[in-house]
């Protein structure tokens, strides 16, 4: 069982989520977050400078977990000979990471979108430095063998054709089936066919199959 602090943290950073996607990082409030908390503002005060740093421990935790993923799924030997299982237990494991992190992810793109932003935290999605040891990224580099135009090629076709289409489809999945009249499920079947004959053929065709 947890201690009772680190549940009142936890509680304070799924509250800062909610209240993040609601209203904006600049549109919310303290005082809203610890009222979705059920805490005081001086208890976020004792864990958190302010919204900036709750901000930052939310986009760290998320992106280690998810830098994570995809080095478990390249040390399983995912880019090895005959990937397909490790590719789709993967994909299973990722999407459904990135599902239940969809309130969070509608932050990252608004953060992303921001012109005064130095930092575009959706690219951290690809550009894994700072969410793993320098060892793992070392492993991982010497498992691909690739130069670095090819791996400058791989992050431009995994960012622009894979990831982003399924961060889109995450974050706008309710409000596209509202406008069109559709179905989630049905949706979901066109979303998985778009993504087969667009970026799952990218794959078939640099591995040389039919």
């Amino acid at each position: 069982m947890k201690r009772q602090p680190e549940e009142s943290r936890d509680r304070i950073l799924a509250a800062a989520v909610k209240i993040f996607a609601e209203k904006g990082y600049n549109g919310a409030r303290i005082d809203q977050i610890a009222g979705e908390a059920g805490v005081n503002k001086a208890l976020i005060y004792y864990y958190f400078e302010g919204k900036e740093a709750i901000l930052n421990e939310l986009f760290q935790s998320f992106f280690r977990q998810s830098t994570g993923m995809l080095l478990d799924f390249v040390e399983r030997g995912g880019f090895g000979e005959n990937p397909e299982e490790n590719k789709r237990l993967f994909e299973a494991e990722y999407a459904s990471y990135l599902m239940s992190s969809r309130d969070l992810l509608k932050i990252i793109v608004m953060e992303s979108l921001k012109d005064e932003n130095e930092d575009t935290p959706l690219f951290n999605l690809v550009d894994l430095g700072g969410s793993a040891t320098p060892e793992r990224l070392d492993d991982m580099e010497s498992q691909t063998g690739m130069s670095e135009a090819e791996k400058n090629q791989l992050y431009v076709t995994e960012f622009f054709t894979g990831v982003m289409p399924f961060v889109c489809y995450i974050v706008l999945k309710d409000k596209w089936c509202r406008h069109f009249g559709m179905e989630e499920e049905e949706l979901g079947r066109c979303f998985d066919i778009a993504m087969e004959d667009t970026h799952e053929q990218y794959h078939k065709n640099r591995d040389g199959k039919p």
